[in-house]
């Protein structure tokens, strides 16, 4: 990884965002789960697999969100298109019939990739506020000699 890269990814956020992008997190995951009807059948391999990558990845935007890092950020972007992927696998696999809550489910899925990579690229906060610069007091030169 190119060390600019690095740095950058480990660059503070704001708290702000930080608490912005997890209470995104619960509201649209949720709104999203509860639109879901009642599966027809079983849910294939692919979607269990893509369940608990998607579980460790929140897990994990969840830990570096709450350490305040832009890698969380990457994370939750990560996860969001995660769960869009799963929310397009649904009806596709046969898991659910497809119907209207598709499209809430989808938009709460492409919100949080939305807010996620807003969040990312925001330029990075001050964790500190700046102090005024104060100027030092101008020295005279001496006049003499004239």
């Amino acid at each position: 990884m190119d060390p600019s890269t690095r740095t950058w990814l480990n660059e503070r956020i704001e708290t702000k965002v930080a608490v912005g992008v997890g209470v995104s997190w619960f509201v649209l995951y949720s709104i999203g789960a509860e639109l879901e009807p009642a599966p027809n059948r079983s849910e294939p391999l692919l979607g269990v697999l893509l369940g608990v990558a998607l579980v460790s990845l929140f897990v994990a935007a969840l830990v570096g969100i709450g350490m305040r890092r832009r890698w969380g950020l990457g994370l939750s972007l990560v996860a969001a298109t995660t769960l869009t992927v799963m929310s397009v696998m649904c009806p596709v696999s046969g898991h659910h019939t497809f119907g209207a809550w598709w499209y809430g489910q989808m938009l709460c899925a492409l919100g949080l990739v939305g807010i996620s990579l807003a969040a990312l690229t925001r330029p990075a906060g001050t964790s500190k506020r700046e102090e005024p610069r104060r100027e030092e007091p101008r020295r005279e030169e001496s006049r003499e000699g004239r």
